[in-house]
């Protein structure tokens, strides 16, 4: 599987598309923006603009107005609930006024906020940047996300961001730099999509990941259990950066599936025979794949010998943990998995590459890990992993 060539090819597609949408939305953007700088039409904000542009209908000036040389440009802003408005490429404007509209302009270098033509006292923050990447943390709660943060009823939930980013995001930056180091071929493939990062913390049981198309470029962790830590976040940079590559890979999903991608490969029932759930080949593509770029970061760390004591058991323990439903999905698609022949109906020539790529990593995991940990019970263990449950099972000898 050639994924750097996928990726750059799923990219270009990515940002033609965006291009496209602002030149409709406004015909003069490219006298406002330089049409040759890709890095501009890579920003998240643009893809959840154009997923809901009606409700966010005065949100666009505000995006564009980071990316603008044009020093006359006045925008309007609304402050958010706290009296936060943010401006990516600039940060967040501070104001002791919420929910408030303001005109925001440029004076040379400096930022002008106005509210009925009197200048507004605000304080700027500028944008932060995980340690050592070019990945920005999104450090408090940006309206426009709002928008996906809904359970599996499809109803609004509250998520805290800003706590809990303070408190882990030494342990985010110590997880990027531990894949940049062991991984570095891997960690390019991840900073050339994922241009901003949220750390949230909600009940797993209202919703894990908010990983979507959508707000492609946006990576969401949930840390919400309380012994979370660097370990944790390589294996969620792996997963949720994951969806972010193969959404850019697989942007034009016709040419890699054979079948619709709403069509269904696994259908469970409840004891009552009532459906429960119903996959598509899309969403046990997406997981796959997840799988084998969780894998790709798990195994470079237990090769490397980065971890010992708690922190190496801990790793075991999510490699088994992943080995296990890598295995399930995979039987989803061929049983025995070593059988193909419903694989090559599903997916194009090009599909059932990244398919057998991500089968034969599980393989290799499996030959290369389970002896290690094949004695580990994991009976506990809900949909996500949980290192506490973990321990009350297999404690270290």
């Amino acid at each position: 599987m050639n994924e750097y060539t996928l990726l750059k090819s799923g990219i270009e597609n990515l940002i033609e598309n965006i291009k496209i949408l602002l030149y409709k939305e406004k015909i003069e953007i490219f006298d406002i923006l330089d049409f040759g700088e890709d890095s501009i039409y890579q920003e998240p904000l643009f893809f959840v603009y154009f997923k809901n542009k009606e409700e966010y209908k005065k949100y666009l000036d505000s995006i564009i107005f980071g990316y603008s040389d044009n020093s006359d440009m006045k925008i309007k802003v609304k402050s958010d609930k706290y009296g936060k408005v943010y401006i990516p490429q600039i940060g967040w404007l501070i104001t002791e006024k919420k929910l408030e509209n303001f005109e925001l302009s440029r004076r040379g270098k400096d930022l002008l906020l106005k509210q009925q033509n009197n200048l507004e006292d605000f304080k700027h923050e500028s944008s932060k940047f995980v340690q050592g990447t070019n990945i920005e943390l999104l450090k408090y709660p940006v309206p426009i996300l709002e928008q996906f943060y809904y359970d599996e009823y499809s109803n609004r939930i509250e998520v805290e961001i800003e706590n809990i980013t303070k408190k882990h995001a030494g342990n985010l930056s110590k997880a990027f730099q531990l894949i940049k180091k062991h991984i570095p071929v891997h960690y390019q493939l991840i900073e050339s999509v994922t241009k901003k990062v949220v750390i949230f913390n909600v009940n797993d049981d209202l919703r894990n990941s908010f990983a979507t198309l959508s707000a492609q470029g946006i990576a969401f962790f949930n840390a919400c259990q309380d012994d979370y830590n660097e370990v944790f976040f390589i294996d969620d940079i792996a997963h949720q950066t994951g969806h972010i590559i193969f959404n850019a890979m697989i942007y034009n999903i016709n040419e890699f599936l054979k079948v619709k991608p709403g069509f269904v490969v696994q259908e469970l029932k409840n004891d009552k025979g009532k459906t429960v759930e119903t996959r598509d080949i899309h969403v046990v593509f997406h997981a796959l794949y997840t799988y084998y770029t969780t894998f790709i970061c798990l195994d470079a760390m237990l090769e490397n010998n980065v971890f010992d004591g708690e922190k190496l058991h801990e790793i075991l323990g999510r490699m088994k943990f992943y080995i296990g439903k890598c295995f399930l999905d995979l039987r989803v698609i061929d049983n025995p998995i070593t059988e193909t022949s419903k694989a090559k109906k599903l997916f194009t020539e090009k599909g059932f590459k990244i398919y057998d790529s991500i089968r034969e990593k599980y393989l290799e995991m499996n030959r290369k890990w389970m002896p290690k940990v094949q004695s580990f019970k994991l009976d506990n263990q809900l949909y996500n992993f949980s290192y506490s449950r973990f321990k009350k099972l297999n404690p270290i000898p």
